[in-house]
């Protein structure tokens, strides 16, 4: 039994370049499709967090059409993830509603009594545009060959807790709100009390008329803040970028450079992609960002998110289930890696997304080292661990590569 495990399409995303609607990346993961039993998508395949469901599903489109000629008699499996995570809350809420309808028993919690994962409406959507395929939806966990995988989002809590007094303080504030304050979650839904509280906001905003233009607004102003005040700061913070600046000249020599035409010609590029589709009026800002898609920064290295991970793991009890874990969420492929804590080995599918870190050339080689999109993992019951494939390494700058292909206007 053999199975591909992709995810972070991230489709109908204004916040990078979702790679796989566009033909040439999706010729590139055809070979990876043969011969395969199963496909377990690991979450956030739409966005609706920075994306309103028409376009999202629309984007799709070249994807599904390509596993549906590409595994027919064969399996589909879809996790969600916190982008798509809306799918997870319509179906409790659909849950809720026909259990009401009924006259059934609710649940202590006032939730209706367990039933089988996935809304009717999704699972026809995927039956429809698959056919051939059978098709299975599952959270937050799925297995395979003897293989745990999940998305991961479920670290993003562990991450603040690590990070600045800030942040601790609106983990806590967030847990407080959802779950009732414990300091860690221990159990899935206080996860998902916190997932829920953080997503479905965002959904909302995205699908509200215009709001995906709203929210670009609102990050594009943040952006245009921070640099006045960058440029304004005060001695003190201005030595610290200094040491900053230091510290990244030294990883990024230590990582390789892309060459400042490369870097030059992808600043423009990027620049130019977001003037087209945001709706400020001006020149397009010279250094664009996008909002990072996790508490962790794609350029960050990997040990952080795999740290968190592992929290998450240990508070939940997977280690018992499986020795051997597939994640996503973070953007940042791993192959066989441990954390500090246990004896679990970890796995990550990466992303399908471009969203190059363009702050510096440095920040840019961190993003090329750590985070270069077109990855999957095989899980292969005749092989002894999962494998991690590269389907763009060739086109990594940091490998002499010439970067992705320009993006269709």
């Amino acid at each position: 039994m053999r199975a591909l495990v992709i995810s972070d399409t991230h489709f109908g995303a204004w916040t990078g370049r979702d790679l796989l609607r566009e033909d040439f990346f999706l010729e590139r993961l055809a070979p990876a499709l043969e011969g395969l039993d199963e496909v377990i998508l690991l979450g956030d395949l739409f966005d609706f967090l920075f994306g309103s469901v028409a376009d999202a599903v629309d984007a799709s489109a070249g994807l599904l059409k390509l596993i549906a000629a590409k595994l027919p008699g064969k399996r589909f499996v879809f996790l969600a993830g916190n982008h798509d995570h809306h799918l997870v809350h319509r179906d409790e809420e659909n849950q809720l509603e026909v259990a009401l309808a009924r006259g059934d028993a609710l649940r202590p919690d006032g939730t209706a009594p367990h039933e089988p994962p996935g809304p009717a409406f999704f699972q026809g959507f995927l039956e429809a545009r698959l056919p051939g395929v059978e098709v299975e939806i599952a959270y937050p966990t799925y297995s395979f060959g003897g293989v745990l995988c999940t998305h991961g989002h479920y670290l993003d809590p562990h991450a603040r807790m690590s990070g600045s007094r800030g942040s601790r303080l609106l983990t806590r504030a967030l847990w407080a709100i959802a779950s009732g304050g414990p300091e860690e979650p221990t159990c899935e839904a206080d996860y998902e009390s916190v997932t829920t509280l953080l997503t479905e906001w965002l959904y909302i905003a995205a699908q509200m008329p215009h709001g995906t233009h709203a929210q670009q607004n609102v990050f594009r102003t943040a952006q245009r803040a921070g640099r006045v005040v960058t440029t304004a700061g005060v001695p003190v913070r201005a030595a610290r970028r200094a040491a900053a600046a230091v510290r990244e000249r030294a990883e990024g020599e230590a990582a390789g450079l892309p060459s400042a035409a490369h870097f030059d010609a992808v600043v423009q590029e990027e620049a130019e992609r977001q003037a087209r589709e945001g709706p400020l009026p001006g020149p397009p800002p010279a250094v664009p960002s996008y909002p990072e898609p996790t508490v962790i920064s794609r350029s960050s290295p990997t040990e952080h998110a795999l740290e968190a991970f592992s929290r998450v793991v240990a508070n939940l009890g997977w280690g018992a289930e499986a020795d051997k874990i597939v994640f996503a969420h973070t953007h940042q492929p791993l192959d066989d890696v441990r954390a500090s804590q246990g004896a679990t080995r970890y796995w990550n599918s990466g992303c399908w997304i471009y969203e190059p870190d363009l702050s510096s050339r440095q920040a840019y080689a961190r993003y090329c080292r750590y985070a270069w999109p077109g990855t999957a993992i095989v899980i292969d019951d005749a092989e002894p661990q999962p494998r991690l494939l590269e389907l763009l390494a060739d086109l990594n700058p940091l490998a002499g590569g010439p970067g992705l292909p320009k993006a269709p206007a």
